[in-house]
């Protein structure tokens, strides 16, 4: 049976109310990157498709609101905690910056000033020969202003949500190492896309390096994303490997909601969690499905 679940990472969206980013950055209602539009959802639609599972908190990660204003979204989160939306449960929030901007400081302190943000997500995740895989707009790992500004983050109490494929790992682990305040969330399980023997083996010491790091720990979502057709057996390796590399009380389960409705249904992705960790010990699962989440986020009230 499922323990309670602390939902690591999902999005609402009110684009019927709200700008969104569109183009490559936006979703069309299946969830799908490069949609024409951005579909509607919002917490009664997402506590449908949650139904069967007895959530303890969320984690809301930035939907690519409209970057004229990446602060409104966070505004917006705001307003929805204190309405009936959340149902109660504890919610936190996750925002955007692009650290190469002019103004990153000034937005870093608008997010930093709503006191559910924890953390800033720039999704940095690139193949150059795979124009399918290029979700950044360039490598931002190597400008030199990128990584200056990165270190703002600790000057604002912020984390930083890791979004890059396995080669972008060792270099986000050495600017990361250099800022041992700034706590660093790996999204997806770093999105294994190569199946090889030679990819697999790339994506296991990408996330060793990343393991290293003792301020670094790793969602374990959105897999749907890179491995096809997903199933219990396809994604089960990937899911073991990734708890053993990073160890029990680094480890957390997210949704990926809406996007992740392409692929299957929400209740099939924690059924497959659910089914994968059926052998860990009941506090285990209990720390990687909601405690692990809880401590790391400063969940309000603990």
């Amino acid at each position: 049976m499922l323990p309670p679940v602390v939902d690591a990472h999902f999005h609402w969206r009110d684009p019927l109310h709200h700008p969104y980013a569109v183009g490559t950055d936006g979703f069309d209602e299946n969830g799908n990157r490069g949609g024409a539009g951005v579909a509607p959802y919002l917490p009664d639609a997402y506590f449908a498709d949650s139904a069967t599972i007895e959530l303890c908190g969320l984690v809301h990660v930035e939907a690519e609101w409209d970057r004229a204003d990446p602060a409104g979204e966070t505004r917006w989160l705001h307003a929805l905690a204190r309405d009936t939306s959340t149902r109660g449960l504890p919610l936190v929030v996750v925002g955007w910056a692009d650290f190469t901007a002019p103004d990153v400081e000034a937005l870093l302190a608008a997010h930093a000033a709503e006191p559910l943000t924890r953390g800033i997500r720039q999704i940095l995740n690139r193949v150059d020969h795979r124009p399918d895989l290029c979700w950044a707009d360039r490598e931002y790992l190597e400008s030199d202003v990128w990584r200056e500004n990165y270190a703002l983050l600790g000057k604002y109490g912020l984390h930083f949500e890791l979004m890059c494929f396995a080669h972008q790992m060792g270099p986000l682990a050495a600017l990361a190492a250099r800022h041992p305040d700034i706590p660093v969330h790996l999204e997806h399980a770093g999105l294994p896309w190569d199946h090889t023997p030679e990819g697999r083996a790339a994506w296991r010491r990408g996330m060793q390096t990343l393991a290293a790091l003792p301020h670094a720990d790793v969602k374990i979502s959105g897999l749907g994303n890179t491995v096809p057709n997903w199933t219990v057996d396809s994604i089960r390796s990937y899911v073991l490997e990734t708890i053993d590399i990073f160890g029990i009380d680094r480890v957390a389960f997210g949704s990926n909601t809406p996007t992740d409705k392409k692929f299957s249904t929400i209740a099939d992705i924690w059924a497959a969690f659910d089914t994968i960790t059926a052998a860990f010990s009941p506090s285990e699962r209990a720390a990687m499905f909601a405690g692990n989440t809880l401590r790391a986020y400063a969940f309000p009230g603990r």
